[in-house]
C-alpha cells in the first residue's frame, strides 16, 4: 500500500504530465484530450474519492469558517485529498482553456503563458485567459469600429488600429487586481506602497498603446505590413506585458524590481527589464519613420509635423534619460534626506536630482507635442505658422527635458530653477 507521501509524489507527477501534453501537444492525436481532459483528471479523482471515503469519518473542522478549514487540513490524508482537488480541477480547466483557445483560433505561443499561469495559480490563469480572449476577438471583429460609432462624430472620425486598442484594454483590465492589491495590502516599500510601481507602469502602458494606435492607421499600409510596421505592435506590446508581469511579482514580494542586481538571477531579470524598456521605447522611433514617410496620410503639416516630432523625441529623449537612470542606478541624484518633501502625486524630489523628472517628459512628448499641433492648427489653419509654430515648441519642450536632465545629473530637483 503506497504511503500517503509516495500519492502525493504519484499525483503530481501524473498532473505534471498532463500540462506537459497540454503545452508541448495540443493538437497531437488527441493524445492531450486524453491525458488532460479524461484519464489524468479522473485518476485523480478516484484518489480524491478513496481519501474522503476512507478518512472523512474522522474529519475535525469543516466548511463554516476559516478556522473550521485549518482545522480540517491539520489531516495528513485530507490535505492530500483537498491537493488532488486542487490538482484534478486546475488540469480541467487547463484543458478546457486549451480547447476554447483552439476554437477562437488563437496561437498557442500566446496560450502557452495563460497555461503556465492556470498549471501555477489556477484561477490566475482563467482570468488571464479571459482577458486574451477578449482582446482577440476585439482585435478581430471590429467591435473598436462599433464602439465608435456610438462616439461623438469627432471621434467617430478617428481610426484606431484595433490590436493596439485590445492591448491597451488589456492593460486596463490588469488595472483592477492591481488596484485591489493595492487597496487591500499595507506594506511599504521605500515609503510607498509596494502596488505603487506597477499601478503607475500599468497606466502609463494604457496610454501609450492607445497613443500608438491613433498613430498606427495614419502610417501607409505598404508601412504597417512591412518588418517595421510589424514592429510597432510585437515588438511593444510583448515587452510591455512581459514588463509589467516582471514589476507586479517583484511588488508581490515587496523588492525592488529597478536596480535589484543582488544576485546573478536578479542581475540578469533586470537586464532583460532594460532590453524590455528599450524595444518598448523604440516603437515610437519606428511610428514616427511610418508617419514622416511620403505614403503615410496626408495630414495638415502642422499635425503631421507634431505626430513626428513627439514620437522621434519621445523615442530619443526616453532612451537617453533611460541610460542615465540605468548609469547612476537610482532616481536620485545626491544624498537622499529623510523625509523630503516631493511633488504630489508623481512623487519627484523636491530636494534632490531626480532624473525621473526628464524620463517623464521625454516618454510623453507623443502625446503633448501632437496635442500642441492640433491646438495650433484649430486655431490658425495656417500651414507656414502652424509648422513654425510646432517647430518653436517642440525645441522648447525638448531644451526643458535637457535641463531638467541636467538638472537632476547635477543633484538640483526639478529644473535647478530653486
Amino acid at each position: 500500500m503506497p504511503t500517503l507521501d509516495a500519492a502525493f509524489a504519484l499525483g503530481s507527477q501524473l498532473a505534471v504530465l498532463g500540462w506537459l501534453s497540454l503545452i508541448l501537444l495540443p493538437r497531437w492525436r488527441g493524445v492531450s484530450e486524453l491525458l488532460a481532459g479524461t484519464a489524468i483528471p479522473a485518476t485523480l479523482s478516484l484518489g480524491y474519492f478513496v481519501l474522503i471515503a476512507v478518512y472523512w469519518h474522522e474529519a475535525k473542522g469543516g466548511f463554516s469558517s476559516l478556522d473550521a478549514v485549518a482545522t480540517l487540513f491539520d489531516s495528513k490524508p485530507l490535505l492530500l485529498a483537498g491537493w488532488l482537488h486542487y490538482l484534478a480541477f486546475d488540469l480541467f480547466l487547463g484543458n478546457w482553456i486549451l480547447r476554447r483557445a483552439q476554437e477562437e483560433a488563437i496561437p498557442h505561443w500566446q496560450n502557452v503563458p495563460v497555461l503556465l499561469a492556470t498549471f501555477l495559480f489556477g484561477p490566475i490563469g482563467y482570468l488571464a485567459f479571459l482577458i486574451l480572449r477578449a482582446s482577440i476577438r476585439t482585435s478581430r471583429n471590429d467591435r473598436i469600429a462599433r464602439l465608435q460609432a456610438h462616439l461623438p462624430a469627432w471621434l467617430r472620425a478617428l481610426e484606431l488600429d484595433p490590436r493596439l486598442t485590445a492591448a491597451g484594454l488589456a492593460m486596463l483590465a490588469l488595472m483592477l487586481p492591481t488596484a485591489l492589491a493595492y487597496a487591500i495590502d499595507q506594506r511599504l516599500f521605500q515609503d510607498t506602497s509596494v502596488w505603487t510601481k506597477p499601478l503607475k507602469f500599468e497606466a502609463s502602458l494604457v496610454l501609450y498603446f492607445l497613443t500608438l494606435a491613433l498613430a498606427l492607421p495614419l502610417t501607409s499600409k505598404a508601412f504597417q505590413a512591412s518588418r517595421l510596421g510589424r514592429y510597432a505592435f510585437w515588438g511593444v506590446v510583448v515587452p510591455g506585458f512581459l514588463e509589467v508581469a516582471y514589476i507586479g511579482w517583484r511588488a508581490s514580494r515587496a523588492e525592488a524590481s529597478h536596480y535589484n542586481v543582488a544576485t546573478w538571477l536578479d542581475a540578469t531579470l533586470y537586464g532583460a527589464m532594460g532590453i524590455g524598456a528599450v524595444m518598448i521605447t523604440l516603437g515610437s522611433g519606428v511610428l514616427a519613420y511610418g508617419l514622416a514617410r511620403r505614403d503615410a496620410t496626408p495630414l495638415a503639416p502642422a499635425l503631421r509635423w507634431s505626430l513626428v516630432i513627439g514620437f522621434a523625441l519621445t523615442c530619443i529623449l526616453g532612451l537617453v534619460s533611460g541610460a542615465a537612470l540605468s548609469g547612476n542606478g537610482s532616481h536620485f541624484v545626491g544624498t537622499v534626506p529623510a523625509g523630503h518633501a516631493t511633488l504630489p502625486l508623481f512623487g519627484w524630489s523636491l530636494a534632490i536630482g531626480d532624473l525621473r523628472v526628464a524620463h517623464f517628459l521625454g516618454l510623453h512628448a507623443l502625446q503633448i507635442i501632437p496635442a500642441f499641433g492640433l491646438l495650433v492648427w484649430l486655431v490658425t489653419h495656417q500651414p507656414r505658422l502652424g509648422t513654425a509654430a510646432v517647430g518653436l515648441f517642440s525645441a522648447a519642450y525638448a531644451a526643458v527635458t535637457m535641463m531638467a536632465l541636467v538638472a537632476a545629473l547635477n543633484a538640483r530637483p526639478l529644473f535647478g530653477l530653486s
